[in-house]
């Protein structure tokens, strides 16, 4: 610090001032001194430290006068590569003119060649060398031929265009002279030779022509029926039953043979399937529709009806089978083109697989089979239309007269079971008949057939089976059964005799109700017994039975679905006969009725519709009903919901 600064902050004109100021100075005088101490010890670091940058420093120059002459040489470089990169590029462009100059030499003295060469080979009837030199005319640039022209020269091409119409004529008539022959190996030879003159569709053409013609003599074979009876009539029975369904699957495996031949043949040229499926289609077509015609006349069918031969329905069942798998046989080979025409398509792009595959679903729906199958249909669903309404009328007829036949042998024998058991065969009978007909419409491959079949079926059982049953649980309940007349008075015993027999009586019934060692033996003696009686007894007893036994003693034993069935039959026919009594044994009878249908279950699932629309059974009582069944699963019973 100054001394003016000292002099301003302390004031020296007091010994105390005075003092503080001289101890500034010392202060900052030890601090001088212990900066000086620290420098001289460093004295021999920076001495050093000078003596390296003064030696540095001489060595500067030379290193300023080397860099200065490596910049020239840089300089010098750059602008020599700088000449001999152009120079370079300059050569590279005269290379390639005079390689284009060279190509376009070559492709015109190939042209020169390429046209004597075709004359050669269709003078020695060598045509794979002449379509060679074909494809070698077709694959130069036409800049080449360009050039040429320009040039004032005549244009090479006219006479190679001439030679390779001339070589086209000539394959064409041995192609054809071939095909007349029937010779498959020359006729693949030469088609092979179209792709490579650039005539690839016309080779297809020509080739499908051919195939198309192989095709149809097959086909024709064909269709000569095997084991029919010539008229084949109405019945159409015995071994030709299926003569024009057998004839109708080797026409189509005819025409899928001529399809597969194709394939493999155009399998350098995927897109061109479709042109040469419309050659073969026609004849497969022409084929279908004559064994159609064939099938029509014996069959009887026309339109709007059923044909002579639905005299009766089982009489039009051998029709029906027929054309439902003559349908299915079509639905195959519709079947077999697309999925022939994705293969094909796989390697195309999706432009083209697209084209490729519209193209054959657009041949099939303009074709004549496709026309022909309809027609089939519609003769098949008119038929099973007949055959379903004549099954259900006969199936009706059947029962009402069961049910007559019941009621006028009623009084006569109690026992009789016919007539409560008319509407459990009735409802057998129908739906055997709609299960029979929904599974052969099925078989013919035809979804819409399918779903009309069934809806016809629906319609038939609404229609017949439903109404019929309506009308039978909306009459009246049978009478009673009458009592029996009492026996005459000079039948009856003597007073004597009938105390005597009812003394014997009594004692026996008070031997048998009291607790002896004999009761095991007793029930077991009897109680199979009562169980086959309870079937066909009838009375005022059977009131009182249905709960007990019903209850109690029918379910105590394992049943099967067998044994389930029977039981579920005998329990409708009671539940009909009690029908007009109290509403106690009603209410029993209904409980009866759902035991014996969880009896007769199909599956465990099915227990929560047995017990509809008003369930009577707990489901504690359920579940040890269906415990009984030996085919049913302890586990899925507890998984039910009641």
């Amino acid at each position: 610090m100054s001394l003016s600064l000292l002099l301003e902050k302390y004031d020296v004109s007091s010994e105390k001032g005075l003092q503080k100021a001289l101890n500034e100075i010392e202060k900052e005088e030890a601090e001088v001194n212990e900066a000086l101490s620290n420098a001289l010890s460093r004295s021999c670091t920076l001495e050093g430290r000078l003596r390296t940058a003064s030696q540095a420093y001489t060595k500067l120059g030379e290193v300023k006068n080397d860099a200065q002459k490596a910049a020239e040489m840089v300089e010098k470089t750059a602008a020599l590569a700088r000449d001999v990169s152009a120079k370079v590029r300059q050569l590279d462009l005269a290379r390639s003119r005079v390689a284009e100059c060279q190509r376009r030499v070559h492709d015109l003295i190939d042209l020169q060649l390429c046209s004597a060469g075709v004359e050669a080979a269709i003078r020695a009837h060598d045509y794979e060398t002449g379509a060679r030199h074909v494809a070698r005319f077709l694959s130069m640039e036409p800049g080449s031929v360009a050039a040429a022209r320009a040039r004032g020269a005549p244009d090479p091409r006219t006479d190679m265009e001439r030679a390779a119409n001339t070589l086209r004529d000539h394959l064409v008539r041995k192609l054809e002279e071939a095909a007349r022959k029937e010779d498959d190996v020359a006729v693949e030879r030469l088609y092979k030779l179209f792709p490579q003159i650039g005539r690839a569709e016309e080779g297809v053409d020509l080739l499908a022509k051919y195939l198309a013609t192989q095709t149809e003599s097959k086909i024709r074979k064909a269709c000569t029926l095997e084991g029919a009876s010539g008229g084949g009539g109405g019945g159409g029975g015995g071994d030709g039953g299926a003569a024009h369904a057998d004839a109708m699957t080797r026409v189509l495996e005819a025409g899928a043979a001529g399809v597969q031949r194709a394939r493999s043949l155009l399998a350098p040229a995927h897109a061109l399937l479709p042109r040469a499926l419309r050659h073969l289609q026609p004849v497969v077509c022409a084929g279908v529709r004559r064994v159609y015609m064939s099938l029509a006349s014996a069959r009887g069918l026309r339109a709007g009806g059923p044909g002579p031969c639905a005299g009766a329905a089982l009489a039009a069942e051998p029709a029906l089978n027929e054309l439902a798998l003559t349908h299915s046989r079509i639905q195959l080979y519709f079947a077999f083109l697309r999925r022939n025409a994705e293969l094909e398509s796989a390697h195309l792009s999706e432009a083209e697989k697209a084209d490729c595959i519209e193209s054959v679903e657009k041949m099939i729906a303009e074709s004549d089979t496709t026309r022909t199958a309809q027609d089939i249909l519609s003769h098949y669903l008119e038929l099973e239309r007949f055959f379903l309404e004549e099954s259900v009328s006969k199936a009706l007829r059947l029962s009402s007269a069961q049910s007559a036949q019941a009621g006028l042998t009623a009084p006569a024998s109690p026992a009789a079971p016919a007539a409560p058991a008319a509407p459990a065969n009735l409802v057998d009978d129908v739906f055997f008949i709609a299960r029979k007909v929904i599974r052969r419409s099925i078989t013919t491959g035809s979804v819409d057939g399918a779903c009309a079949v069934l809806n016809e079926a629906a319609a038939a059982l609404e229609r017949s089976a439903g109404a019929w049953l309506r009308r039978r649980l909306a009459s009246p309940p049978p009478d009673p059964l009458p009592l029996p007349a009492p026996p005459p008075a000079h039948d009856a015993p003597p007073p004597a005799r009938t105390n005597r027999e009812l003394d014997v009586q009594r004692s026996q019934y008070l031997v048998c109700v009291t607790p002896v060692p004999t009761l095991p033996l007793f029930n077991n003696k009897t109680e199979p017994r009562i169980g086959g009686r309870a079937g066909w007894r009838r009375g005022r007893g059977v009131r009182g039975a249905v709960g007990g036994v019903g209850e109690r003693g029918e379910v105590q034993t394992r049943v099967l679905q067998e044994s389930g069935l029977g039981v579920e039959r005998r329990a409708r026919r009671v539940a009909a006969w009690a029908g007009s009594a109290a509403g106690g044994a009603r209410e029993r009878c209904a409980r009866l009725t759902q035991c014996a249908a969880l009896l007769a279950l199909e599956r465990v699932s099915h227990a929560p519709d047995a017990l509809q629309p008003a369930p009577r059974l707990s489901p504690k009582d359920a579940r040890d009903l269906l415990a009984r069944r030996t085919d049913f699963k302890i586990e899925e019973i507890k998984r039910l919901k009641l």
